[in-house]
């Protein structure tokens, strides 16, 4: 059996809070590396953090090494230069002369850079962390000409490309000028597959010793995100069963149409405020899938429901602000739908008619059985209408949508409302739709209907929730 080969060594560098610990953090997939802060210096020492092969978990694929800033590279530069005593001495050589130099040890002023510069030179390949929010100082010229000194590797890694006020072309116009062409935009926050693949796809270039483990890298992440997706799809298609099933019985005090009315609106906003509870239940599950838990999770959830316009599925004011209800062409919705369904027996529409707050469309239906016992005793059954539930869906699909593209390093809101835009607007196909349509009519597959009965184990209803996960999954593209 052959011994796994020493893992790939990369050292992220640069100037102090350029977000080099907020890289890490997304690349390594974890909210809990290093401290993130919108104030400078906060790492103060080489942190490490490791790439595990999914085949493998003995076999570590790469360690990525968080540096102290480069605070002072002016006076770093003039001092490694001071110590030049032959003009055709080489940048490599200085730099051994300057880490060997009382100046470099730990008492010293530049004992920080000299660490990270400790660092570089241990590593294959550096990824110099530029905020592209920044312009271009003489700073970031002195810190890249002694990063050039180290004779290893170096990208110019552009963070924070997602902001309105970065400037990706002036970054890449200092760096060509100091012989660095191969700039590669990663954005910590607003986290995008692509830009991870051109960096991977960078370092394979640089390092091409380490081919396989760049390899083992990209099919990790690979597998990471179908898994992900797959979960999620899960966790949602569970949640829509529930929703599609929910029936509430009403429970009159008679058979009264003014009494019918009041227990409609109480099973209405029972069913609504289940659905809501319900829904966040689900959404935490998923933010747990991709990484985020507690406050994180409640952060991201709230700056996703921001990004919807803070949009309720159950309310049509707020769903027409956000083009949803009647003017929403393109979003796949109905515009003659409803949020809630009721189903009564023979009774006048017109006590019913003010519920329009939420959409309410009142039809009566057939019924046998327990249905017509019902109907003699005056109750009716309140279940999600076919549009209220469709918006649920795109709801799930835009959560999921929304963390794959969030960054594990955001500590404040990232700029997804494109995403979210993009996920109500794409025309669905209405597969799944069509698939929750089978739901119906079996209360018992819900753990919301009122009175309950939940049978959530059956195997037609496991089989229903793999057919609705895999459709889910169908709209993500690779």
């Amino acid at each position: 059996m052959n011994e796994p080969s020493s893992p790939l060594r990369i050292a992220v560098v640069g100037h102090a809070n350029t977000g080099k610990t907020s890289l890490l953090q997304t690349l390594l997939r974890r909210r809990d590396f290093g401290v993130v802060s919108p104030t400078g210096g906060t790492t103060r020492s080489v942190k490490a953090g490791e790439i595990i092969s999914v085949i493998n978990e003995d076999e570590t694929l790469a360690i990525i090494l968080d540096t102290p800033g480069l605070e002072d590279s002016i006076n770093l530069r003039n001092k490694i230069e001071s110590l030049r005593t032959d003009r055709r001495e080489d940048p490599r050589t200085l730099l051994d002369r300057f880490l060997a130099s009382p100046a470099a040890q730990d008492s010293n002023d530049l004992a920080m850079e000299a660490s990270s510069l400790e660092a570089a030179m241990q590593s294959d390949v550096l990824l110099y962390a530029i905020d592209a929010r920044d312009e271009p100082q003489p700073r970031h010229l002195d810190e890249l000409a002694v990063l050039g000194m180290t004779a290893r590797p170096l990208i110019p890694l552009l963070n924070f490309t997602a902001r309105p006020e970065a400037d990706a072309d002036s970054w890449r116009d200092a760096c060509a000028r100091q012989g660095l062409h191969a700039t590669v935009s990663f954005d910590a926050i607003v986290f995008d597959d692509a830009g991870e693949a051109r960096l991977l796809d960078a370092i394979r270039t640089l390092a091409p010793a380490r081919e396989d483990a760049i390899d083992a890298w990209r099919a990790l992440r690979k597998s990471e995100r179908a898994d992900a997706i797959a979960g999620a799809n899960e966790i949602a298609a569970d949640f829509l069963i529930d929703a599609a099933a929910a029936i509430i019985v009403t429970n009159p005090s008679s058979r009264e149409a003014l009494a019918r009315e009041e227990a409609f609106k109480a099973a209405t906003k029972m069913l609504l405020d289940a659905l809501r509870e319900h829904e966040s239940r689900a959404m935490h599950r998923i933010a747990g899938i991709f990484g985020f838990s507690g406050e994180e999770a409640d952060a991201a959830l709230l700056e996703i429901t921001d990004a919807m316009g803070g949009v309720d599925f159950a309310d049509t004011a707020s769903l027409e602000r956000a083009g949803l209800w009647a003017a929403g062409a393109g979003t796949g919705l109905v515009a003659a739908g409803a949020i809630v369904d009721l189903a009564v027996g023979g009774i006048s529409l017109g006590g019913f008619t003010a519920l329009g707050a939420v959409g309410a469309a009142i039809g009566a239906i057939g019924g046998s059985g327990p249905k017509i016992l019902r109907r003699l005793r005056g109750q009716d059954e309140v279940r999600i209408g076919k549009t209220g539930l469709a918006l649920l869906e795109l709801r799930q699909h835009a959560t999921t949508e929304a963390f794959l593209k969030r960054g594990h390093a955001a500590i404040e809101p990232a700029r997804i409302e494109a995403t979210i835009t993009k996920a109500f607007m794409d025309q669905s196909d209405g597969e799944p739709e069509k698939l929750l349509a089978e739901a119906r009519g079996h209360p018992k597959w819900s753990r919301l209907s009122i009175p309950g009965g939940w049978q959530g184990g059956s195997n037609a209803r496991a089989s229903l929730a793999l057919r609705i996960a895999t459709s889910l999954g169908r709209r993500f593209k690779d």
